[in-house]
């Protein structure tokens, strides 16, 4: 039997996205995450809660207090979620998937993916 886990995160992070080719006034947000991964159950639990916050806590430790900027061409939610969910999956133990991730940009603007 499958099952999916979900566990939710925030970072604060600052970014200018490039629009038509020119960049936005920089600016911050606190970032909200969701992420959801699916396997088999095994002993009871697809991954440990613990696991799954650790090795996300890793790829969002990344861009936490951070210029968004500094590390992608144009750091849009979209392009950060992305770059989150591969990060994500070469983190996650075998047998356990990335299903979807959302990532919110402070309270009204989100972008989603589902795997």
């Amino acid at each position: 039997m499958k099952a999916r886990v979900v566990e939710r995160f925030k970072f604060e992070a600052a970014h200018a996205v490039i629009i038509n080719g020119k960049p936005e006034q920089i600016h911050g947000h606190t970032f909200r995450l969701e992420v959801a991964v699916e396997g088999e159950l095994r002993r009871g639990y697809v991954i440990d809660f613990l696991e799954l916050r650790r090795l996300v806590g890793e790829v969002i430790g990344k861009l936490d207090h951070g210029n968004l900027n500094e590390l992608f061409d144009n750091p849009t939610t979209e392009n950060v979620a992305l770059w989150i969910a591969e990060e994500v999956e070469k983190r996650l133990p075998d047998g356990v998937r990335l299903k979807r991730i959302v990532l919110w940009e402070g309270d009204e603007n989100g972008v989603e993916f589902e795997f």
